[in-house]
């Protein structure tokens, strides 16, 4: 839908032949902005929100789960529904600002596709994810998110795609380099098996 979405939009600001650069250059810049400014806002939210007055949510996801969702799945809708909202009114509407909603929206949906399928696919395995597993910057990905979960730290990293720098700041490089051993173990066990 997404990429039926920005055909749609893109296709619509050329008809008739005139080129709104502006408004394509804002849409674009926003929408990598958007992306890479989500990572900044899960950080914040991760640790001033989920890690304190909405831990009672958040803890779902620090337990074995029971099933195939858990209360934490929510933030996820949270982070959604200005997206889809952005997206729906930039679509919707011609124009500079509708542009540059539209990329808001873009971007926070394409971070939060990025954010599934590492963070609940490759570091949770809620879902397979292929060859993506032995890309050897998502190995530090999921390493460090996965020392997030034993509270090491005072429970650092926050982040997740910038979560291998949060850990080296504050001193965990050689545990971050142990359970990254560890899960290529783990890999390697597995393939034996089967």
């Amino acid at each position: 839908m997404a990429a039926a979405a920005v055909y749609y939009r893109f296709a619509w600001q050329v008809e008739g032949g005139d080129v709104p650069a502006t408004e394509m250059v804002g849409t674009f810049a926003l929408s990598v902005g958007a992306a890479v400014g989500m990572e900044f806002w899960a950080r914040w939210a991760h640790r001033a929100l989920w890690h304190a007055s909405l831990w009672h949510m958040h803890e779902s996801h620090h337990r074995p789960r029971d099933g195939p969702f858990e209360l934490n799945d929510v933030f996820a809708i949270a982070n959604a529904a200005p997206a889809i909202s952005l997206l729906a009114y930039g679509l919707l509407n011609r124009g500079l600002i509708p542009g540059l909603c539209f990329g808001a929206g873009l971007g926070i949906t394409l971070f939060g596709m990025a954010y599934m399928f590492v963070h609940d696919g490759l570091v949770h395995r809620r879902f397979p994810v292929g060859p993506v597993e032995n890309v050897p910057y998502f190995r530090r990905v999921a390493a460090a998110h996965q020392i997030h979960h034993t509270d090491k730290f005072d429970s650092v990293p926050y982040g997740l795609f910038l979560g291998p720098k949060e850990l080296e700041e504050v001193g965990g490089t050689e545990e971050l380099d142990k359970e990254i051993k560890k899960r290529i173990r783990r890999k390697e066990a597995m393939d034996a098996i089967g």
